[in-house]
């Protein structure tokens, strides 16, 4: 399987969480990227994206005055080099991000946007549309077991049955 490292862009802009959506935005602007990485003692501890700073205008906040450190996500998901694309992509899928840093022993080595996913296994959107195409006609059936992505643990199953309009793998049925 492919490994994130073989795919991430190595070149990341990076700011610190102390400088304005204002600065971020224009940094973002600049470089034509949708996101920047915000690093704090040479240890990235946030992502903002341009829906974040689309979120703050159309709030009325002034970007001049916020600092990126207060908008960025709760929850600041990375992701090893080591890691193969398909979890990373399962991630993405399931916590509905498009960037994900990727973080070697606390130090930023790239990024893996769904751009690199995408242009690195496009054979995978032809077996991802027919699985879907399957698991739809199957849906009238829910006592057929599908393939599929469960939706309590999210690994892969060829096992997924629908418990309760959910589809779960033969594990998370039991629990």
């Amino acid at each position: 399987m492919v490994k994130v490292k073989e795919i991430m862009k190595r070149h990341v802009v990076t700011v610190s969480p102390t400088i304005s959506v204002k600065d971020a935005a224009t940094i973002m602007t600049n470089n034509r990227i949708g996101s920047v990485i915000l690093v704090d003692k040479g240890r990235p501890v946030g992502i903002v994206t341009t829906e974040d700073i689309t979120t703050v205008v159309a709030k009325g906040k002034d970007p001049k005055k916020l600092k990126v450190k207060d908008i960025k996500k709760e929850r600041f998901i990375t992701v090893v080099p080591e890691e193969d694309i398909l979890k990373i992509s399962r991630i993405m899928v399931k916590e509905g991000v498009k960037r994900v840093p990727v973080v070697k022993d606390g130090k930023l080595e790239g990024i893996v946007t769904d751009k690199e996913l995408l242009l690195t296994s496009p054979e995978l959107i032809d077996i991802l549309s027919e699985k879907l195409k399957a698991r739809v006609e199957r849906v009238a059936n829910p006592t057929e077991s599908i393939s599929g992505i469960c939706e309590e643990c999210s690994d892969y199953s060829d096992g997924l049955q629908n418990i309760g309009g959910r589809w779960l793998c033969e594990g998370c049925r039991e629990d």
